[in-house]
């Protein structure tokens, strides 16, 4: 009869270790984040995940995996992906199996990237699984990751590109002087990196709590419109009209030139400006983009050139060639003594 005793006491351990596990899956959480909101084509991301055990009890058998959008290519080494991959008839999961401590994390970090431009409001799943502590059955529940990206445009690598680029701001560089009137002072901008330590405003620095500078009159002021032709076209096309867009906008805001966008569709149109937050707002307006057209790119540059207040440049991209809008573009440049330039998407660079 005593040696019963200790074996009752084990089993009804078990038992209520049993019992207690039934309902484990109820008892892990997850919390998953992206280092990065806005991303390119083959940028590489890396998305953060932490599954916990909430419960005063071990969990015996953990699983979780992660069913990624087709547009995410995980980037991680050939061996890892052996290793914590699993290749189904459709598409490759992702994850791991674990014992998991009352109280107790598991934290991982999963590199990727984006194939192609576009929204992703939702870049996977995450199945997680928990067994019982006898192992007998399991529970599986699958969530959305809840992550959403950008992925903007490409840039242009074409070197004809460049040279008509190149070839515009030397000509808006010949026409103005670049000399700043540091004693009159017209506003404060945000910081890009490239003002020189003595341009600072400490003052409004320290009332927005980011790094401001002051933005001074130039003797002869510039900026350049981006006018951007949306008509429907091949997919290819489109795409390299994009990227055409955020090559332009790139080689501007290196060169401190203020550049507004206008457009016929729907990347819209935005203030003139410079500077981080504003090339962040174009490249996502680029990403979201479907290249749908809502009115005629004639009314645009009139009205353009109509509103125009000092600018001396103007970059027309355009999808296709379109001789009736290339020679209004040059009439504007040669009535308005405006530096112009056409860049065409179904152009051959080469």
């Amino acid at each position: 009869m005593t040696a019963i005793i200790p074996v009752l006491c084990v089993l009804v351990t078990v038992f209520v270790l049993e019992l207690m596990s039934l309902n484990a899956l109820k008892r892990l959480t997850y919390h998953c984040e992206i280092n990065m909101s806005l991303t390119e084509p083959g940028e590489v991301a890396a998305l953060t995940y932490r599954v916990t055990n909430t419960s005063p009890w071990p969990i015996m058998f953990v699983g979780f995996s992660f069913l990624f959008h087709d547009m995410v290519e995980v980037r991680e080494s050939e061996t890892w992906q052996k290793r914590h991959g699993t290749q189904s008839f459709l598409s490759s999961l992702f994850g791991g199996e674990l014992f998991l401590m009352p109280h107790r994390s598991f934290k991982g970090t999963i590199s990727f990237s984006l194939k192609k431009r576009g929204v992703y409001p939702n870049l996977g799943q995450i199945y997680l699984e928990a067994g019982d502590f006898l192992g007998f059955k399991s529970s599986v529940m699958s969530y959305d990751l809840g992550l959403g990206m950008v992925c903007t445009a490409k840039l242009s690598d074409q070197e004809a590109d460049m040279r008509v680029i190149g070839g515009l701001l030397g000509e808006i560089f010949v026409r103005r002087f670049i000399c700043d009137d540091p004693s009159l002072v017209i506003g404060y901008r945000e910081y890009s990196g490239r003002e020189p330590l003595k341009d600072i405003s400490w003052v409004q620095t320290a009332k927005l709590n980011s790094l401001m500078v002051k933005n001074h009159d130039f003797t002869t002021d510039c900026d350049v419109i981006v006018l951007v032709d949306i008509e429907p076209t091949e997919a290819n096309i489109a795409e390299r009209c994009l990227s055409l867009v955020r090559t332009v906008c790139e080689y501007l805001e290196a060169e401190r030139i203020p550049y507004a966008i206008r457009s016929n569709g729907d990347l819209f149109e935005t203030d003139r400006g410079i500077g981080r937050k504003h090339l962040f707002e174009i490249h996502r307006r680029i990403g979201v983009s479907r290249f749908t057209k809502y009115r005629d790119f004639t009314e645009l540059v009139n009205r353009s050139v109509q509103s125009r207040h000092g600018n001396h440049g103007l970059i027309a991209i355009l999808p296709q060639h379109d001789l009736w809008i290339e020679a209004m573009i040059t009439q504007v440049g040669v009535r308005t003594n405006t530096a112009t330039s056409v860049l065409v998407s179904e152009e051959d660079p080469s």
